[in-house]
């Protein structure tokens, strides 16, 4: 006996499925930026400046 074919249409739930994980990977992307951004990364507090035109008059 062959079984009986299901003929309601499930894309209404697979669309809502793909937004749902759309929402979702949107909102955690957007924490991710969010917490990146509260980091502080170290920065050099002075400028490093050399003079280095000797050297390359040298290397000519």
């Amino acid at each position: 006996m062959q079984p009986r074919l299901n003929l309601r249409s499930k894309t209404g739930s697979s669309i809502t499925n793909v937004t749902l994980k759309i929402i979702l990977l949107i909102g955690a992307l957007g924490l991710i930026f969010y917490f990146i951004e509260k980091i502080t990364f170290p920065s050099p507090q002075n400028e490093i400046k050399k003079d280095v035109t000797d050297k390359i008059i040298k290397l000519k």
